[in-house]
């Protein structure tokens, strides 16, 4: 039997990138024997963040593998995979140059040519710890975003979408905000008939423990992760509608593309019929794992 893959993953501390590496990590440790290590990085100063991280990964065995997202990964990343000889994989198109990394997992619609070398894999959509669950469950889940570079914030416009949405369905809702939600809103739809869970109060498991229990989520259309994180469960996906800032935005074209292919609905084409196109879970972790494995240590598959 093989020893088990030394796994480490290296966080910036920010939910959302954490989650990524996460996802990849314990896809990985689907596919064959591992364990998982985290060091979370607490410092922005590349040279702090480096110091720090050698110190913590001496009290680790040898390193099979090294995973990172955020930018303030990336040297702590290259230095400690060069140092103890471990692959590195970055999650996200790095500000450093790809080739410098084993692999860089990088969404599509970050990427602009058509043709890239073959440490550059892209990706559909950020990669998440979401799996698809087959819950029968009478619920359905509404995550709220913020304003953001794309998207400005319409409260009042959002408010309306989820008050005709609980109103007109039999599930029971629940609802999460983010950390970008503008304080006060969750007042405003207080006393509409769902649960509200402020994210303040959920721990880091919560989100994939909902959505492996809900039969429809709607998700605000400025967040790619948490829409991403929707389209790797098995519940029908709506979007939320949030003014553009911009007239069609990388994250707008690849919401619109979703929505074309039907993995996906706005909110004004739900309006016409009250239902979801049917939903065909991602496992895009899934498949970067296997690719992964594959092509850095192919004896464990």
């Amino acid at each position: 039997m093989h020893k088990a893959l030394q796994i480490l993953v290296l966080s910036d501390g920010k939910p959302g990138h954490r989650n990524q590496s996460l996802g990849l990590a314990e896809a990985v440790q689907r596919l064959t024997f591992s364990q998982i290590q985290v060091i979370e990085i607490t410092s922005r100063n590349p040279f702090s963040s480096t110091i720090q991280t050698l110190k913590q990964a001496k009290s680790l065995p040898h390193l099979d593998l090294i995973i990172g997202a955020g930018h303030s990964t990336h040297i702590p990343l290259l230095t400690l995979g060069k140092i103890l000889d471990a692959p590195t994989v970055v999650l996200m198109k790095p500000s450093l140059p790809c080739a410098l990394f084993d692999l860089c997992l990088v969404p599509q619609h970050d990427l602009d040519a058509k043709d890239y070398p073959p440490y550059i894999i892209p990706t559909v959509g950020a990669l998440n710890r979401i799996q698809a669950g087959t819950s029968s469950n009478n619920r359905g889940l509404i995550m709220i975003g913020g304003p953001s570079k794309e998207f400005a914030w319409n409260g009042e416009l959002l408010q309306r979408a989820i008050s005709e949405i609980v109103t007109s369905s039999p599930l029971e809702w629940h609802l999460t905000d983010s950390r970008r939600t503008p304080h006060g809103f969750l007042d405003t739809i207080s006393s509409l008939p769902l649960t509200i869970h402020p994210h303040q109060t959920t721990t880091p498991n919560w989100l994939p423990a909902q959505l492996a229990d809900v039969r429809e989520t709607w998700v605000t259309q400025d967040s790619v992760s948490m829409i991403f994180e929707a389209l790797s469960s098995s519940a029908a996906v709506g979007i939320l509608p949030l003014p553009p800032n911009k007239k069609m935005s990388k994250i707008s074209r690849a919401v619109q593309q979703l929505c074309e292919t039907q993995q996906a609905s706005f909110f004004s084409d739900w309006q016409k019929c009250h239902l979801l196109p049917a939903s065909t879970p991602l496992r895009e972790a899934d498949r970067c794992a296997r690719f992964l494995v594959q092509a850095l240590y192919p004896h464990r598959l």
